[in-house]
């Protein structure tokens, strides 16, 4: 922590005489103007930010411990509105167990990350929203779900005692300081000064680090002839009826995103890993009986109506087979199983 205070402290600093300033427009901050900046609840509102930047990247890290191990969450969001592309990324670790992804999506073609490996998806009707105000439009309506964590409140850290660089050429700020819980890094930027860093470092060894980026420094972009990644798509577990048939049924969930060509799916009853009955949902239905007499029914809806296998879409399959057998759905696109990206292509 002190290594990381003395950088900030006297990196980049140019002893120039500068004119002393006496309102949040000017060029360097002193302690006043600086807590004046942060006792505004919208010196960070990443919100305004988004409304007022067609280009912008949010990152944030949070580090934490429980009784008995470490955790990070770090989340990585950026959109591109010029280019109708945006991006999601999650890396979180607790213990032995870690998700590492990202999607790039907002045209037909999406790219998608887990771990180092990248893999191109599709999206049939891509519809285009800024990021984030969609996550937060879902946070407030589902406030326990997991969110990025880029709210934060400046007010929290107005009134301290704050150690202040600056660089003229850059037009950047450091500041420090610390309270009773944390030792605070900011940065600033520009002219007038806008805030695009915020670094708290816990006496508990606990660490949150927020960056803005903005601008040209924002970059996005599609990667072409990457693996095809099937759909992330699974059939429910088969329910017992009272006849003695069993039917396995459910709707696309509302967090798939993508639509896709019907045809490019199809419902595969294996027994033994051998396919005994199978069923491509651009026929809608079907009725058929097996090699060995019993009867199969498939069903599927365009519930969405849009012609595309999409969310709150149905399917249905029953049978009076007594067979032990599962049911997988192939994407045909990506010459694999749905739900197994890693298998995809091989």
């Amino acid at each position: 922590m002190g290594v990381l205070l003395i950088i900030s402290s006297c990196s980049g600093c140019l002893e120039v005489p500068i004119e002393d300033c006496e309102d949040t427009d000017c060029f360097p901050f002193n302690n006043d103007l600086l807590n004046e900046l942060l006792s505004n609840p919208n010196s960070l509102d990443v919100l305004l930010l988004a409304s007022e930047n067609s280009k912008l990247r949010v990152k944030s890290s949070t580090t934490y411990e429980t009784e008995t191990q470490q955790g990070e969450i770090h989340w990585n969001v950026a959109k591109d509105d010029e280019q109708n592309l945006r991006s999601i990324a999650l890396r979180f670790s607790i213990g032995t167990s870690s998700i590492d992804t990202e999607v790039i999506e907002g045209t037909e073609t999406t790219n998608i990350r887990l771990g180092n490996v990248w893999y191109q998806g599709r999206d049939a009707i891509p519809d285009y929203k800024d990021p984030f105000y969609e996550i937060a439009q879902q946070a407030t309506e589902d406030p326990d779900g997991f969110w990025p964590s880029f709210g934060f409140d400046t007010t929290s850290i107005s009134g301290l005692e704050w150690t202040i660089t600056h660089d003229v050429q850059s037009l950047e700020q450091v500041a420090s300081a610390q309270n009773e819980t944390h030792s605070i890094i900011l940065v600033l930027k520009g002219m007038p000064p806008e805030l695009i860093g915020v670094e708290l470092y816990g006496n508990d060894d606990s660490a949150f680090v927020l960056s803005i980026e903005k601008g040209d420094d924002v970059q996005l972009i599609l990667q072409p002839d990457l693996p095809k990644a099937a759909i992330e798509f699974n059939i429910e577990d088969p329910v017992e009826l009272s006849d003695g048939s069993t039917i396995w049924t459910g709707y696309v969930p509302s967090g798939f995103t993508s639509e896709v060509n019907p045809a490019d799916l199809t419902f595969h009853v294996l027994e033994s890993e051998a396919t005994i009955m199978e069923f491509n949902l651009a026929d809608l239905t079907l009725n058929q009986t097996d090699e060995y007499g019993d009867w199969w029914e498939f069903l599927y809806l365009d519930y969405s109506g849009d012609g595309y296998f999409s969310s709150s879409d149905y399917y249905e399959i029953r049978t009076n087979s007594p067979r032990v057998v599962s049911i997988r759905t192939y994407d045909s696109w990506a010459d694999s199983w749905t739900g197994d990206i890693t298998n995809s292509n091989d």
